[in-house]
């Protein structure tokens, strides 16, 4: 069975003939590194039946119904494709389904530690993480009370005025975790999947709710590796993105390197078959010391578009979504002792082709209007500086902001420009004060 199941995976990984966003192959595996990635693998059931889910949502009817085999090969292909070392999942039905899926179409994969947690979501999915290194700790907020979350300034969405209690709780809370590499180096993920839809609001409150536990976390360890990652329900520019990116977390995506000439208008950079940038890594300033620029890459796993609303999925269709990938090296702040390579031309000239590229408009918000920081050594260089791996920014004579290498150097015009950009005031210098 298992050699069976190899041959179908390996027929499955060629191209799509309705590719349309991502890379055609995945980037290689640097040496020495650790690879992390996010996948939502669109309801995924196993073919137990579980009679808590009947009715409008059932996991053994056709709404959604059992996972096809040919499905399943599918997102296993896309899988080992990228072979991640850790892989946070969206949307699966169970811990039991997980290992299931595991065992079934991953066996040789290294995949020996998993964690989900049922957290009473009314359609019966949740977020897993699969893993080669032990998880170390597994924890849920179900149900937390959104109301707590401080919404300071403007550009939030309104509450609904007749929402209630139970619509002020998170939905499917994130799953959080942390890995330990063998050599002793320990990641933390809060693995994330933010309601879908016109839900802006709720978005924004779990957002802040995530936010609140980053900051936790790094209160009381603030040498924490922390990564926020999955189906985020939106795009860069909404508050609730903001949210993050505010907050101090970088997107590991925006640190392109030797991939800068793709930016988010490129469709090598679409997570969504939308044509949109929905799914994110987010590191925080300890993590991101690891992280290796311009590794973040999409493999694109397109099948036949399809009515979701009307259609059944049809055959070489994995999910709606597409696998994001990074890579670490797991030593404390060695992510720039190696390069990532450019992404090969034909990996990326099918998407290139099929969607060529087109500059999206954000909604003009409050939160859209944050100024860029200006490239070090302009003639409008600005009296700030900062590291783009580091959350705070310095004054640009303080000796911190000198040993700051050219790459990564980013700088401002006012502290206001800075702070609008996430980053807080240094301590060595305080700029401001």
């Amino acid at each position: 069975m298992l050699t069976s199941t190899l041959a179908l995976l390996a027929v499955l990984l060629a191209p799509s003939p309705h590719h349309r966003f991502g890379l055609t192959e995945p980037m290689p595996r640097i040496e020495g590194t650790m690879r992390v990635a996010s996948y939502n693998i669109l309801n995924y059931f196993d073919q137990q039946d579980d009679p808590s889910l009947q009715g409008e949502y059932d996991d053994f009817g056709d709404n959604p119904g059992p996972t096809t085999f040919e499905r399943c090969a599918e997102l296993a292909a896309a899988i080992r494709a990228i072979d991640a070392d850790v892989i946070a999942l969206e949307e699966v039905e169970s811990k039991e389904a997980i290992d299931w899926f595991r065992d079934r179409f991953l066996a040789d994969m290294g995949y020996a530690y998993s964690a989900s947690e049922d957290v009473g979501y009314y359609r019966g999915v949740e977020q897993s993480v699969l893993s080669r290194f032990p998880i170390i700790d597994v924890r849920t907020w179900p149900e937390a009370d959104l109301r707590r979350v401080k919404r300071t300034g403007g550009g939030w969405s309104e509450v609904p005025g007749d929402a209630e209690a139970d619509d002020f709780t998170f939905q499917r809370s994130p799953l959080f975790v942390t890995v330990q590499h063998p050599n002793g180096y320990e990641l933390s993920l809060f693995a994330v999947h933010h309601k879908a839809g016109r839900d802006r609001w709720r978005r924004e409150g779990e957002a802040l709710q995530i936010m609140d536990l980053v900051n936790e976390l790094s209160e009381r360890d603030p040498d924490r590796n922390i990564i926020v990652l999955g189906d985020f329900n939106a795009q860069p520019w909404d508050r609730s993105m903001q949210v993050y990116l505010r907050g101090g977390m970088v997107d590991a995506m925006t640190l392109r390197g030797a991939n800068s000439d793709h930016d988010d208008s490129s469709p090598c950079r679409k997570t969504h078959t939308s044509g949109r940038i929905i799914d994110f890594i987010l590191l925080n300033g300890g993590a991101v010391d690891e992280l290796v620029d311009g590794s973040g890459f999409v493999l694109g796993t397109s099948g036949e578009e399809y009515n979701w609303r009307t259609d059944p999925i049809p055959p070489g269709y994995a999910s709606d979504h597409y696998p994001i990938v990074i890579d670490m090296v797991p030593v404390e702040g060695a992510g720039d002792t190696v390069a990532a390579a450019k992404w090969p031309v034909e990996s990326t000239r099918t998407a290139m082709r099929a969607s060529p590229p087109r500059q999206s408009a954000p909604r003009k918000t409050a939160s859209s209007a944050s100024p860029k920081p200006k490239p070090a050594g302009s003639d409008d260089a600005g009296a700030y500086m900062a590291s783009k791996r580091s959350k705070k920014f310095h004054k640009a004579g303080c000796g911190n902001a000198k040993r700051i290498s050219e790459k990564n150097r980013v700088s401002y015009a006012s502290i206001a420009d800075a702070e609008a950009d996430g980053k807080e005031p240094a301590g060595c210098c305080k700029p401001g004060s």
